[in-house]
């Protein structure tokens, strides 16, 4: 396992670090078998373990670079409890925890490859915990989910004849609202979520508690999603506060409640 000593957090000289990372060892490819340990200047992640695949250095690229949540810089509170819903490996999660270190995050990523690393990666910050479900409308179900062996991006539920040329597994869906009766999370302050489509599933399954969520930040991924994600949090007294196009089919929405 190789590692690598950077000052990687959130700052312009740290992300010349992060493009010295990218540039000088040619991505993450080099390490092909194994992983890359970053030492870090985040408070509430000190170390951050990266594969060795392409997509993972884009995702570091999007999250710690381009910033798709630097939104939540303006957040008008300290949030101590996050649900990071699609946690894929964690940069997430560490963008989070470099901004909130004392917040305790808990994450969910039905992926088995994904939830590797974020156990890994949780393992390395106070406060986090990851389940391998995903979250859905329907508690307890089972859904049919898409994997790649060479994506780290894209994992999603399939629809009735979807597949293409991803790999399907089951995975089981738990509604935020059983969880919370189960006392499994808290209410959460803040809710990240990136679940490729499966959004407003999401949303349904927080059912009354969605209006005690002091705030959410997630990608939504095609107009129509994007239109019921913002009346459904509307409806439960939030406001728009940030609304940003991510790409030609997907948006970053920040909402808060406020007064």
């Amino acid at each position: 396992m190789a590692t690598v000593a950077l000052r990687l957090g959130r700052r312009f000289e740290d992300k010349a670090e992060l493009l010295r990372l990218c540039a000088c060892y040619g991505g993450l490819s080099p390490f092909r078998g194994g992983l890359l340990t970053v030492e870090t200047t985040a408070p509430g992640a000190p170390r951050l373990h990266l594969r060795h695949a392409q997509p993972d250095t884009i995702l570091l690229v999007e999250v710690l670079m381009e910033q798709d949540y630097r939104c939540l810089e303006s957040l008008s509170f300290t949030p101590a409890s996050i649900l990071d819903i699609g946690g894929n490996i964690g940069l997430g999660s560490f963008y989070l925890k470099s901004l909130f270190p004392e917040a305790d995050i808990t994450g969910f990523e039905p992926s088995p490859a994904e939830f590797e690393m974020l156990t890994a990666n949780y393992a390395e910050w106070p406060g986090c915990r990851a389940f391998q479900n995903a979250i859905g409308d329907v508690d307890g179900a089972h859904l049919r989910f898409a994997v790649h062996p060479d994506r780290t991006g894209g994992q999603h539920v399939l629809g009735e004849g979807d597949s293409g040329d991803w790999q399907e597994i089951q995975v089981i869906a738990r509604r935020v609202d059983c969880l919370i009766k189960e006392g499994v999370v808290p209410v959460p302050d803040l809710v990240k979520m990136d679940i490729e489509g499966a959004e407003v599933m999401a949303l349904q399954g927080f059912g009354s508690y969605l209006s005690q969520v002091r705030a959410f930040v997630l990608e939504t991924h095609s107009a129509d999603l994007h239109a019921a994600c913002i009346r459904l949090l509307t409806d439960a007294g939030h406001t728009v506060l940030s609304d940003v196009s991510r790409s030609p089919e997907a948006r970053i929405l920040f909402t808060e409640k406020r007064p």
